[in-house]
């Protein structure tokens, strides 16, 4: 399988791809600089899966996930932030095969990496994190907020 990484976290990135390798993957590109250099790499190297922060300069994560899906819709991206979480709209509705929350696991990257090279092209949901212990009072909010307010 083919991956590009996205974040403007220089260190985050290079863990992530140096993994990536370790489990026997292609790392095709690793881009710090912001959401036009994804674009850029992304029609240079055709991935098969993007890994990418939804927060970066030049382009948010969810633009780059709607530019890649419109002109590769083949494309598997697995996004991942720690301001937004899962259940957040413009997530639900991105195109992207799953979500991970910041801090990455790496056990959790793996998992995921997993399962969406293993889906099909008629699989149209998104592999989300695994669900909290305790229901969510207010689905819409972050955790932090959910604390807040219960």
């Amino acid at each position: 399988m083919r991956v590009l990484i996205a974040d403007d976290d220089r260190e985050l990135a290079s863990a992530i791809a140096t993994s990536i390798r370790h489990w026997n993957e292609e790392v095709v590109a690793t881009v710090t600089t912001g959401g036009l250099d994804v674009i850029r790499n992304v029609d240079r190297f055709q991935p098969d899966v993007v890994i990418t922060d939804i927060i970066m300069p030049r382009l948010n994560g969810l633009t780059v996930c709607h530019h890649i899906l419109s002109r590769f819709p083949a494309t598997k991206i697995i996004l991942f932030s720690g301001r937004l979480d899962a259940y957040h709209p413009h997530v639900v509705n991105s195109g992207a095969r799953a979500f991970l929350p910041k801090p990455v696991k790496l056990a959790e990257l793996r998992r995921v990496l997993e399962e969406v090279a293993a889906v099909g092209p008629g699989f149209s949901g998104m592999i989300m994190p695994p669900t909290p212990a305790s229901p969510l009072l207010f689905p819409s909010l972050s955790p932090r907020r959910q604390i807040l307010n219960s």
